[in-house]
């Protein structure tokens, strides 16, 4: 049988030798399959969008590192046992090979080559940004290095039977028990710790050192050996070396003892002639470095989480988590924050103090211990053993990939999928064929078909929020899911109450699903600066965002100018609570929430007791007239009390002060002083209940519940026909003022408002 061709696109260099890791599992996979390598794209700099490679060898140069990093680097040419290596600045590739493997975490390569491709995957946080995330879903098979990160993995919507755990190795011939030379910083005789990786959050470089120094005193024989240079230097954090780190956070002590870019060779040494190796970093996608140290018998410390569990779990000297912590430090270096997900576990530095002090305190025993552990994963963990995973893992997709009943199933065409709008396929390519498109909900059930062809698209026009499933001739192809998404919430109404009534429900989908959402309204102003706000994005109205979806909150007709209920809503919207259209589109559990508004009081501008009315509306059914408010503002007078009328336009009432045409701040503070507020079913009211004030609304137009339910006394009168807007029969025209389904053109019009009498609300009023 003829060996199956692999292009392999490299790794980065790290500081701690992951592309050590690549070459020695490299070397055991050909053995059996015909390998070519693209050369090492080092130094990218990834942002979630895009990459920007540099050839291995000019970028060496321009960084003028040590020995350190030439070592770890193959070069350009470079010929070894079945290995072909190719320049990271070849443009074209037209080698024939049977599947890719991308190992590194550059994947847009991928986008130019048709073959089957395998992703591996390394990284530390519960969660990936979503741009990232996406670009692996898109690939074949995923392969990542633990089982952590495979449920990881599943739990943020990867296929579980596409993910295989193909772990990484130690060197058993570099790295085992064995008497070396002393290094002349251990020539002292003094007890070493051994910090060696990077200088970042997630690594706990700064809390390691300040437990170490608040665990041993100056008397005590004891010194912490630090290798943590960053390569990204200046871009993490401002600072140019470990040395102005350690000094800006008064951690500059004679008892550590700094290193900077050891030798492989010295690296070496230090793991081996090291008595103690420390590692207690908030999450590992594996840790090379303890792993090598635990290989050498070097009792090693490390944090009880994460991938490195894999292979250390039962052995060394685990320190304790107390808790998770949303991945989120300004000192982590090369990525931004915004694109860090998900969560990092924190481990107990004061069990780390204690564990440092046991094993400082016994010593031999905990060197013996530790190299009889060494043995156990040495067998586990050689190349020779993950050579044959990793074989094993590759001929099981080889073999699936080339099978009839893969290669049925797969249609020659691309497929796109979008979720922007309501779900959308699109077939391109070259072969017709027909394909039969189906949109299912998290029910199974197929909510849209149709039949199409080559270069056409179909869509379904429901654009409430469903968990769609998406069937292409029958094969699920993707399915919906938001977690780590962009999402844009917009809300279509300029109404203030609309925006009001549902904001609230923009934060607990944001909630729900773990997703970034970017929100849209008239009235951000609002909501801006509120803490229940802080992790939603304001746009402006009409503002581009690039997203996974959009919902748009408001009220939606269809061509029979009847509420569209198949696209918009899962029930008749006008039968429903009005905060319940937020829900209904949202996909969310209807119940009544207030949130509040960004809003601080000053003082009462009006310096005595007063009450508000608010005469106005947007729909001439909803308002009361003239004559009655005036009746009421005199006998509210009668009662010692001054009225202030809050109104969208001019509005006069003789004695009665008119506010019109202020900024809402303005409003809200006469609003906030006011010993009672009497409105409609309109804005204002609800402005009034989301500053938790009591409300005393007019209106007939509506049945109790349609509005807020608390904090509200509605006041209506049932001798008369009523609740026109609840009626199933009737679908309100916001466009004609003078809508009145059942009595307009006659005296009664609008009877449900005009019936209610002045001194009925009066005796309703608490004051």
């Amino acid at each position: 049988m003829n060996k199956p061709k692999l292009y392999i696109h490299g790794s980065y260099i790290g500081t701690t030798g992951y592309n050590n890791h690549t070459r020695d599992f490299f070397r055991k996979l050909s053995n059996h399959i015909q390998l070519k390598i693209r050369n090492f794209t080092v130094g990218s700099s990834w942002n979630g969008n895009n990459e920007t490679p540099h050839d291995g060898e000019k970028y060496l140069t321009d960084l003028d590192k040590s020995l350190l990093y030439k070592q770890r680097l193959w070069t350009s040419g470079e010929q070894m046992e079945d290995f072909t290596i190719y320049p990271s600045q070849e443009k074209e590739f037209n080698h024939d090979i049977d599947l890719i493997l991308n190992e590194t975490n550059h994947y847009l390569f991928y986008q130019k080559y048709p073959k089957p491709k395998i992703a591996y995957n390394v990284w530390e946080s519960t969660l990936q940004p979503e741009d990232f995330f996406n670009k692996l879903k898109e690939f074949d098979e995923l392969w990542v290095p633990s089982k952590w990160q495979k449920e990881c993995s599943i739990k943020q919507g990867y296929p579980e039977d596409k993910i295989k755990v193909v772990p990484e190795g130690v060197d058993v011939d570099t790295f085992y028990p064995e008497q070396v030379d002393l290094l002349d910083e251990y020539k002292d005789g003094r007890f070493k710790f051994l910090l060696m990786g990077r200088w970042d959050y997630r690594k706990s470089t700064k809390e390691i050192i300040k437990t170490f120094l608040k665990t041993f005193s100056d008397d005590e024989p004891v010194d912490l050996v630090v290798s943590v240079d960053n390569m990204w230097g200046e871009q993490m954090d401002g600072f140019k070396s470990t040395e102005e780190r350690l000094a800006s956070y008064g951690l500059i002590h004679p008892r550590v003892k700094i290193i900077h870019f050891p030798s492989r060779e010295d690296y070496i040494k230090y793991l081996k002639t090291g008595h103690v190796f420390v590692s207690c970093a908030r999450s590992e996608g594996w840790n090379l470095p303890l792993i090598e140290a635990m290989a050498c018998g070097t009792p090693s410390i490390y944090s009880n989480c994460s991938a490195q569990l894999e292979f250390a779990e039962g052995k060394g000297f685990p320190v304790n988590i107390i808790g998770e912590k949303v991945a989120d430090a300004n000192d982590y270096g090369r990525y931004k924050m915004s694109d860090l997900p998900g969560n990092y576990y924190e481990p107990d530095f004061n069990h780390l103090s204690q564990v440092m002090k046991y094993v400082y305190e016994n010593y031999e025993l905990c060197k013996q211990k530790s190299i009889t552990e060494s043995k156990d994963l040495r067998d586990k963990f050689n190349w020779e053993k993950i050579g044959e995973i990793g074989y094993k893992t590759i001929m099981e997709f080889y073999n699936k990939i080339n099978s009839k009943e893969y290669k049925s199933q797969i249609p020659q065409n691309e497929i796109k999928v979008s979720y922007l709008e309501g779900p959308k396929v699109e077939i391109v390519g070259s072969k017709d064929e027909k394909y039969l498109v189906e949109f299912l909900n998290e029910k199974d059930e197929v909510v849209y078909s149709d039949t199409i062809t080559t270069n056409m698209w179909t869509s379904c026009s429901r654009k409430y929020y469903t968990r769609w499933k998406i069937k292409v001739n029958g094969i699920i192809v993707d399915e919906f899911t938001l977690t780590n998404k962009r999402v844009l919430i917009s809300m279509e109404s300029k109404s203030i109450g609309d925006t009001i009534a549902w904001a609230p429900y923009v934060i607990e989908f944001a909630k729900k699903h773990n997703c970034k959402v970017f929100f849209s309204s008239f009235h951000n102003s609002f909501f801006e600066g509120l803490e229940q706000y802080k992790d939603i994005n304001f746009i402006k109205p009409g503002q581009d965002v690039d997203c996974y979806t959009i919902y748009r909150l408001g009220w939606f007709k269809g061509e029979d100018n009847k509420w569209d209920k198949f696209e918009m809503y899962p029930n008749v919207i006008n039968l429903i609570p009005l905060q319940q259209t937020a829900t209904d589109i949202l996909g969310l559990e209807y119940k009544e929430l207030n949130h509040g508004l960004n809003f601080t009081p000053k003082r009462n501008l009006e310096n005595k007791k007063y009450v508000i009315l608010a005469p106005n509306a947007t729909a001439g059914c909803k308002e009361w007239t003239y004559d009655n408010w005036v009746s009421l503002s005199i006998l509210i007078k009668d009662l010692g009390y001054d009225v202030i009328l809050l109104t969208q336009n001019p509005y006069y009432i003789d004695g009665v002060k008119n506010i019109w045409g202020e900024t809402w701040d303005v409003v809200m503070n006469y609003l906030h002083y006011a010993e009672a507020f009497i409105g409609l079913g309109s804005g204002l009211s609800w402005l009034n209940w989301a500053l938790e004030k009591h409300t005393y609304m007019i209106n007939g137009f509506s049945k109790k519940g349609h509005e807020f339910t608390s904090n509200v006394t509605r006041i209506f009168n049932d001798n008369v026909c009523i609740f026109c807007w609840n009626d199933e029969v009737f679908t309100f025209d916001a466009g004609d003022w003078d809508w009145c389904p059942v009595y307009q053109g006659t005296s009664k019009q609008h009877i449900c408002q005009k019936s209610i009498t002045p001194i009925q609300v009066f005796n309703k009023l608490k004051l």
